[in-house]
């Protein structure tokens, strides 16, 4: 799974950073970190699956999986082999901050992240000075997916 260095990597211009590593993923898949709770919540998840799918992704979000399986184990396995990440920071969930470290400490890097958060979040100090998208409305957070996700996959895909 992904690459041999990490998001620091990339950010500090240490000398393990390979920007011709495109590393082992899943091409197409979007592996979606959120919290769950709540219709605010699943308004996003419906826009950002609908903007996903008209680019041809195929979005997974681990509470939808079935069975009695590792929970952890299932998500630390979607986020090593999607090729995108869609991390919303609204409200300021623990799983969500604990899943984003995960995300970067195995190798997916700036390009691979996006990052959003309703309008009026609360950033926590180690990411306040990663680059978020914040949203005031679903109309406005499929707008954020659509062309953020577009430039992603040009700038990625070789």
């Amino acid at each position: 799974m992904g690459r041999d260095h990490t998001f620091m990597d990339q950010e500090f211009g240490r000398p393990d950073y390979d920007p011709d590593d495109q590393g082992n993923f899943e091409l197409g898949l979007v592996f979606v970190i959120m919290p769950f709770r709540g219709q605010e919540m699943a308004d996003a998840y419906t826009a950002i699956k609908d903007e996903c799918r008209k680019l041809k992704l195929r979005v997974k979000r681990v509470d939808e999986n079935t069975g009695s399986g590792l929970i952890i184990r299932e998500i630390t396995d979607l986020i090593e082999r999607c090729e995108f990440i869609i991390c919303d920071l609204t409200n300021e969930r623990p799983n969500v901050y604990y899943e984003l470290g995960y995300a970067h400490g195995v190798g997916n890097e700036a390009n691979d992240i996006l990052l959003i958060a309703k309008e009026g979040s609360t950033l926590h100090f180690d990411i306040a000075s990663l680059r978020v998208q914040y949203y005031s409305s679903s109309e406005h957070l499929r707008s954020i997916i659509s062309s953020n996700l577009k430039a992603m996959i040009k700038a990625t895909r070789k």
